[in-house]
Parts: C-alpha cells; sequence; structure tokens
C-alpha cells in the first residue's frame, strides 16, 4: 500500500506517521488490487483533523474526524473507514451469493425476456399541492423534480425544472 501523510498547520512528527501508516495496514486485507492512501493532519485553532481518503483498484473510501487530541482524531477515522470496508466487503460477499444461487434462473428468464438495465427504486410522498405552492417548494427544496397530486383536478402532477430554468408541467391522461 502506497500512503503518503500530510501535515497541515502543524510540525511534522514521525510518530504521528508511523502510527497512521501502521493503523492502515491492517485494512490491506479488505482491499484488493493497487491501493493508495492520502492522510491529511491538521490543526485548527483546537481542533486536531483526520482526513483519510484510499484509493483501492477504483474504489474511494473517505473519512474525516475531529478531536482534541490527534490520536483520538485518527482512531476514529480509521474506526470510520473500518466500518465502510467492511459494509463495502458484505456487500461484495452478499452480491456474489446472490448471482451464484439465481445463476440457473436467471439464464431461463433470459430466454424470455429481454435484459433489463439495473432500475433504482424509491417511495416518495406525493403531497396535494397547488401548481404556485409546488414551484414555492421546488425552489426552497432545490430539486429539478417534484411529484405532487394537483388539488384543482386531483391528478397526479410532476413538476421539472429543466436544464434552461425553464419548468415542464407533466399532467399524465389516464385513458
Amino acid at each position: 500500500m502506497q500512503i503518503s501523510v500530510t501535515f497541515r498547520q502543524m510540525e511534522p512528527s514521525e510518530a504521528l506517521k508511523n502510527y497512521v501508516t501502521e493503523r492502515l495496514r491492517k485494512f490491506k486485507r479488505y482491499l484488493e488490487g493497487p491501493q493508495e492512501a492520502h492522510v491529511v493532519l491538521g490543526l485548527e485553532k483546537f481542533r486536531h483533523l483526520a482526513d483519510v481518503t484510499i484509493n483501492s483498484n477504483g474504489r474511494i473510501i473517505k473519512g474525516r474526524e475531529e478531536n482534541a487530541d490527534m490520536y483520538a482524531a485518527i482512531d476514529l477515522v480509521m474506526d470510520k473507514i473500518d466500518q465502510q470496508l467492511r459494509k463495502m466487503r458484505e456487500k461484495i460477499r452478499d452480491k456474489g451469493d446472490r448471482s451464484r444461487a439465481a445463476a440457473p434462473v436467471a439464464s431461463l428468464e433470459a430466454e424470455e425476456n429481454p435484459v433489463l438495465p439495473p432500475v433504482r427504486r424509491r417511495r416518495m410522498e406525493v403531497p396535494p399541492l397547488q401548481l404556485a405552492d409546488a414551484l414555492e417548494l421546488m425552489e426552497a427544496k432545490g430539486d429539478d423534480l417534484l411529484v405532487f397530486t394537483d388539488v384543482a383536478s386531483g391528478a397526479l402532477s410532476i413538476l421539472h425544472r429543466r436544464p434552461d430554468g425553464s419548468y415542464l408541467l407533466v399532467e399524465p391522461e389516464i385513458g
């Protein structure tokens, strides 16, 4: 693992550098492929900051912590990185288990149906609003899309802010 440690607003310390290096080497078991780690240790007034970025085969893992003690900040950020790496490893393991278990079924389904791209789903509340209220709510949230029930017609409506700043109101016709 290639590790670089940068000190900001504080004197470089070999003890801190060794401590960080030792803690990062423990993560090697979670990572595969070429690995790079960049650690920034800094001091802002009375806060000690530890910022870690790990690049492992294109996967980026980041963590940032602050504390009154530099060693405590390093420990906290390393715990955060450890949790992210464990979660990532579990996802990879679960994904592998599902793909092996579902392989025979998937080949039968592929013959019957064309392969569809993965679709993310999100459940959301659909509030009853007037168009003017929907525009205000959209501006306040800073969103580019708002789904609401039009109070006047009772129909589902979709309000979209286009890249040029204009708005598009979609009112589906159910036939």
